[in-house]
C-alpha cells in the first residue's frame, strides 16, 4: 500500500512533465503516421508514372521503323529501340548479343566512336556517321546500327538485327 502512496505523490509532483511527455510522443506518432500516408501516396505515384513510362517505351519500340538505309530484302528485328546514350555509357540490345559503348562524340561532324562488342567478343571501335549504318555480324545474324542523332555529350543510336535464319532463307 505505502508504494502506491509514493508512486500517486511522485506523479502529482512530476505531472507538468508526464503531461509534456506524453504530448510530445502524441506529437511524434501522429507525424509517423502523417508521414507513412504521404509515402504510400508517393510511392502509388512512382507506380503510375513506371506504368506510363513501360508504355511509352512499348509504343515507341513498335512505332520505330529502321530508316531506309538499313531496310533490306530479309526482314529486320528492332533489338535496341532508339535511345540517347551518353559519351562513356553503355547500352545492350535485348537479345544480349551487341554491346555499344560510346567513346567519344563529335557534334561538329555528326559523328561519334562506338566500341561495338558482339557475343562477348572484344570491342571493334567505329567511326560512325549520322544517316550511315554500319553491320556488325555475330552468331544470332547481322547487326545494323545506325546512329541517328549526336548532341554535344551524347548519341541518339538505334541498333536492329537481321537474323541468321532469315538470311539463309533469302
Amino acid at each position: 500500500m505505502q508504494d502506491w502512496y509514493s508512486f500517486a505523490r511522485a506523479a502529482r509532483d512530476y505531472f507538468p512533465l508526464i503531461l509534456f511527455g506524453l504530448l510530445a510522443l502524441v506529437l511524434v506518432a501522429a507525424w509517423v503516421v502523417f508521414e507513412s500516408f504521404r509515402s504510400a501516396a508517393s510511392q502509388s505515384e512512382l507506380r503510375r508514372l513506371r506504368r506510363k513510362f513501360d508504355q511509352l517505351e512499348a509504343a515507341r519500340a513498335y512505332s520505330y521503323r529502321p530508316s531506309p538505309a538499313m531496310t533490306a530484302d530479309a526482314p529486320q528485328e528492332v533489338v535496341l529501340t532508339p535511345r540517347w546514350v551518353n559519351r562513356g555509357a553503355a547500352a545492350t540490345t535485348s537479345d544480349g548479343g551487341c554491346l555499344l559503348i560510346v567513346e567519344a562524340v563529335i557534334p561538329g561532324r555528326k559523328a561519334a566512336s562506338i566500341s561495338v562488342r558482339v557475343d562477348g567478343w572484344p570491342g571493334v571501335r567505329h567511326d560512325a556517321r549520322v544517316g550511315h549504318p554500319f553491320e556488325v555480324s555475330g552468331n544470332l545474324g547481322t547487326y545494323t546500327l545506325e546512329l541517328e542523332g549526336v548532341s554535344s555529350l551524347e548519341e541518339y543510336v538505334g541498333v536492329t538485327l537481321k537474323s541468321r535464319h532469315a538470311q539463309e532463307g533469302v
